[in-house]
């Protein structure tokens, strides 16, 4: 979305996930719509609040940034009563202490359906700040956690699996944890501007790793060549997908809200970080970026389709 206010609006400020100010000042805002981006009687109050901060913290997250104040807007519809506020706002702070951002203001209104929107302000990492166009080739093309997993989640909450599941431990719980209360990868994005500084390019798939892909290259100027067999996919995302009679991979490149980060590393770098060892490392390597223009997809070292977009989320 960020991408469509820059070309209506013709600034410059605004950054990449997040506003990047003259001050070092990260911003960014995200409103979550009931009917649009999450069902009340799919989730509880709680994992909605919980979603509406963790969602903007990803921003930060994708730029390696620090998150320090959060602003909340809550659009409420009638009949909802001050237990339900409890709720929700018991989810909000539970986030926000997690990841030890402060509530610092916000406002309550009456709509006709309930809302939330967050504006999150944070500092740029004291190694620096990590953008979409730091890209260049010879890159090593990597990522945190796996994809997939939210989409399935959200297949599996369509499909009549409701709260009471969700609180036994059962091999369902990955994917339904991904989608209901997801985990902004902010420790990862420190560890990755730990070692690059400001060198290399980073965001978060909060669209879909191809949406990702796509912005990476664009932003850029470069060409990505990608490993479909090397995005990492969780079992129980291909459990769900063959369930629903859906190539897992398509649900990794197009489901969206995994929030899992995406970035760019010199190869040099990378190597060294390599030989310390995967443990401390959360990022997986699945593909490289090119001099071209083009994002050139294998499956096994075979070529494989070219992304379909007409498949990814549109806000509009």
């Amino acid at each position: 979305m960020i991408d469509s206010i820059k070309s209506w609006v013709g600034g410059n400020l605004i950054g990449d996930d997040c506003a990047v100010l003259a001050c070092q000042t990260l911003v960014s805002t995200d409103a979550l719509v009931e009917g649009v981006h999450f069902r009340r009687d799919l989730m509880t109050l709680e994992e909605i609040g919980w979603k509406a901060v963790a969602v903007n913290l990803s921003d930060i997250a994708a730029m390696a940034g620090r998150p320090r104040y959060l602003f909340v807007t809550v659009c409420a519809p009638a009949g909802f009563s001050q237990n339900d506020f409890r709720s929700l706002y018991k989810g909000i702070g539970d986030c926000a202490r997690q990841f030890r951002a402060v509530i610092a203001g916000g406002d309550i209104t009456a709509s006709d359906q309930l809302m939330l929107s967050v504006t999150v302000i944070g500092d740029v990492h004291e190694n620096g700040c990590l953008t979409r166009s730091g890209a260049k080739p010879g890159d090593v093309l990597i990522a945190t956690g796996d994809f997939g997993a939210s989409k399935a989640g959200l297949w599996q909450l369509l499909s009549g699996e409701r709260a009471e599941k969700r609180n036994q431990q059962s091999v369902s719980s990955h994917t339904l944890d991904k989608h209901i209360r997801p985990v902004p990868r902010l420790p990862e994005a420190w560890m990755l501007v730990e070692k690059t500084g400001s060198k290399g390019a980073l965001m978060d798939a909060s669209d879909g790793l191809a949406d990702a892909l796509v912005q990476l290259a664009r932003t850029s100027s470069v060409g990505l060549m990608v490993e479909l067999g090397s995005i990492p996919i969780h079992e129980q995302t291909k459990k769900v997908a063959a369930l629903a009679n859906v190539d897992p991979v398509d649900w990794a490149l197009y489901g969206g809200e995994d929030y899992e980060l995406v970035g760019c590393i010199d190869a040099n770098v990378w190597g060294e970080w390599r030989k310390e060892g995967s443990k401390g490392n959360p990022f997986v390597p699945i593909g490289i970026v090119t001099d071209g223009s083009s994002i050139d997809l294998t499956r096994h070292g075979s070529a494989a389709p070219p992304l379909d977009m007409s498949k990814s989320f549109q806000h509009l």
